[in-house]
């Protein structure tokens, strides 16, 4: 049995060592992709059970103890309140950060930071924001960064504020300053858990007064966003990788069966029963699988932790932990390849029982050998001949072809199917995720000082639009609705359905909360107002937004309520930070508002850029990879018809030329099918995708140069390893014929 196994292995050791590769790449993509999103996951639930991290958290805008008023609420166990400032600071990069700043370190492990010194969230320093020394004002005093930590609670690009930690003086010393914004955090913990803040926090009287309330499925359900996003589309390459590998490996036994007919047929005649040589396919096939598994078990444990490392930073934290395997993901992985595997094989197996022992001795002749039709037409033909000869080729070896153009097919639809999902958070993230478009918000007692601050910004830098905006909440349903209340609706709310609100009582509604509520377009809804106990409002749309996130609705404004904000979209941004420095001050305060939504919209772009880079040079090794194989099968396999055209006076040239043409037909049907399959269906795949990952639909056309550049990058790729495998053809010699 071992001697069978070596002489099939030594027979097919080209398709032996592909089946291994494939099956390492696509065991060490999944093994990789899910163990470290699950220990990106699990790493956020260990922090919380380690520093003690709340249940919920409220956040109310003003110095007010409310401490007393939680713990009275129902179903809460403990609360722990801290106060400070919300201040906007100008980073080393020229952009806006918004920081929530207190001196309670408690739950975080810090020490206490040195006099006006001040240590910041990590994310910062991740994105460039600030470094150790770095300086900034808040109001006349000068903080100097002293050090970073992880902030699992905000720091993340997902969030508005971050944290900063300054000592009790420091803090002092900022809260006496005029202007500065008081705040409150209180950090809840609940006797039970539950996934709906709201219910936890019913029966507080302030919940329309708070800004901020999420609790710890909220943040995770944030934090695991992007990663879920990166790790499907990853996991359904590597399902393509494995689907490619069993259709090789299915390819492989029927031609290798083929080939070896004479020495099938002569180990019969030496009595080696069929369910043997069955038996030796099996393990030998299966022990490719193997080798390859094993290595992609022991290459995953760096892997793992390079990738988790990825998504860990991807939200600003830079303190990881070592991942080790997951066992468990690795059986499974495992098992599932080994069970298609030896499918596979079994299915493929059928023609052994029909090759008799008689066979060993008809030397290489079988009953499946190509017969005299297949010789060589000269009948005139509208192509020239080098093209008629390599389609006559191309159609005789269709089966070795077909691999490859699957290959093309799939990988190339993966590969638009990304670029279309990298074009689509490409300048327009904030389309898709449900958020408007402002450049600063200004804060004034009255609309003389307004229109007075609007003319001098004018001056300076022109204004392209302006308007009132409120921040208020409606009690909708039990649930608590942030709702953004505008003079004119931004244009970036991306509509899925309905129209803008055209009337103050009109309501448009993110996605997220219309299906979380059960409510529908047109539905007239009764809700709790901060002025009003029983108001009546209409749902007339639904807009684009993160479904995990965004439980958020906008409206018209609310003339019951006071109109202290006007939001300002400049023409040209570049002078906003003289802006900043000039006019906040006195009785105009200006709040660079776009650097929260900035920083999410740059991670996510991020993000989706190094998926499309990944994919596209995963398209292009797996193509690369098929193409050699194929070149190469292929010249083996018809090294007498080569030795027999050069007889007939054809030179290397003409016939490595015949196999970049034959290359040629088969990348031309694989685009062809890639292009098919991205028309009809992936949009609609993309898009499962996506809603998966947290969004609620992707609408882009992925521009013409894109898929040129993709099929120009696969024909440049192809034609030199075609070039370069058919170098063989020069080393046969015309005495391999006789």
């Amino acid at each position: 049995m071992r001697k069978i196994i070596k002489s099939l292995i030594l027979g097919q050791k080209t398709f032996m060592i592909t089946i291994a590769l494939l099956t390492f790449l696509s065991a060490l993509t999944s093994m990789t992709i899910i163990t470290a999103y699950r220990a990106n996951i699990s790493q956020y639930q260990s922090a919380y059970r380690r520093d003690k991290l709340p249940d919920v958290i409220v956040k109310v805008d003003n110095d007010h103890e409310i401490t007393a008023s939680l713990k009275k609420l129902t179903n809460v166990k403990s609360v722990v309140s801290n106060a400070g400032i919300v201040s906007q600071v100008m980073d080393k990069n020229n952009e806006n950060v918004a920081l929530f700043i207190s001196n309670k370190s408690t739950n975080i492990h810090l020490k206490t930071p040195n006099k006006h010194k001040i240590i910041l969230s990590s994310y910062l320093k991740e994105n460039g924001a600030f470094k150790v020394g770095d300086t900034f004002y808040i109001g006349q005093q000068q903080l100097t960064v002293q050090g970073f930590y992880d902030d699992y609670l905000l720091g993340s690009p997902l969030f508005k504020y971050k944290q900063g930690i300054v000592s009790q003086e420091t803090l002092q010393t900022l809260q006496q300053q005029k202007g500065q914004q008081k705040s409150q955090l209180a950090y809840v913990n609940v006797l039970k858990t539950t996934k709906n803040s709201n219910a936890v926090l019913s029966d507080y009287q302030d919940r329309l007064q708070t800004d901020i309330i999420y609790n710890k499925n909220y943040i995770q359900k944030a934090y695991t966003m992007l990663p879920t996003i990166v790790a499907l589309v990853i996991i359904l390459a590597a399902t393509f990788l494995f689907g490619i590998c069993l259709f090789v490996m299915r390819f492989a036994l029927l031609s290798g069966i083929e080939k070896d007919r004479q020495k099938i047929a002569t180990f019969k005649t030496l009595g080696i029963t069929n369910q043997q040589v069955n038996l030796a396919y099996v393990l030998s096939y299966l022990g490719s699988n193997l080798v390859g598994l094993v290595v992609a078990t022991l290459v995953s444990f760096w892997t793992s932790n390079l990738v988790f490392r990825f998504f860990w930073q991807l939200n600003g934290l830079t303190h990881a932990q070592h991942v080790s395997i997951n066992i468990a993901v690795v059986l499974v992985i495992a098992m599932i390849m080994m069970g298609f595997s030896i499918a596979v094989i079994l299915l493929s197996l059928k023609p052994i029982k029909s090759i008799s022992p008689t066979a060993a001795f008809q030397g290489d002749q079988s009953k499946n050998a190509p017969s005299s039709r297949g010789h060589l037409s000269l009948t005139k033909s509208s192509m020239p001949l080098q093209m008629v000869l390599a389609f006559k080729d191309y159609r005789q070896k269709i089966g070795h072809y077909m691999t490859f153009t699957l290959v093309i097919s799939l990988f190339v639809f993966l590969s638009l199917m990304i670029m279309t999902l990298n074009q689509g958070f490409k300048g327009k993230t904030n389309d898709l995720l449900g958020l408007p478009t402002v450049d600063l918000m200004m804060r004034t007692p009255n609309n003389n000082v307004r229109n007075e601050a609007l003319k001098n910004i004018n001056t300076v830098t022109p204004i392209k639009s302006s308007g009132y905006n409120q921040e208020t909440k409606i009690l909708l349903k039990d649930e608590a609705v942030p709702v953004h209340r505008y003079s004119q609706i931004p244009h970036e709310i991306k509509l899925l359905a309905g129209h803008q609100p055209k009337q103050p009582n009109d309501l448009l509604i993110s996605n997220s909360l219309m299906k979380t509520l059960h409510l529908s377009i047109g539905q007239t809804v009764r809700v709790k107002t901060a002025t009003v106990n029983d108001k009546q409002l209409t749902i007339v749309g639904t807009y684009q937004t993160i479904n995990n996130l965004g439980k958020e609705a906008y409206g018209l404004i609310d003339t019951s309520l006071p109109i202290t904000s006007t939001y300002i979209n400049l023409k040209n941004t570049t002078n906003k930070d003289k802006l900043l420095n000039r006019f906040s001050h006195g009785n105009v305060q200006l709040i660079d508002t776009s650097a929260s939504t900035q920083n999410l919209t740059t991670s996510v772009q991020r993000a989706v850029e190094v998926l499309a880079n990944v994919i596209l040079l995963l398209t292009l090794v797996v193509s690369g990879l098929f193409v050699y194989l194929v070149s190469y099968l292929t010249i083996e396999t018809e090294k007498r018809q080569l030795a027999l055209k050069k007889m007939l006076g054809f030179t290397n040239k003409e016939l490595r030329t015949q196999y970049l043409l034959r290359a040629g037909f088969a990348l031309t049907l694989g685009i062809v099918l890639s292009l098919m399959l991205n028309k009809f269906i992936g949009s609609t795949l993309l898009n499962n995708l996506v809603s998966l990952g947290g969004l609620t639909k992707l609408n882009v056309q992925l521009p013409l140069s894109y898929n040129l550049f993709i099929i120009a990058l696969l024909i440049f790729e192809s034609s030199l390893i075609v070039l370069v495998a058919s170098r063989r053809i020069t080393k046969i010699k015309i005495g391999d014929f006789l």
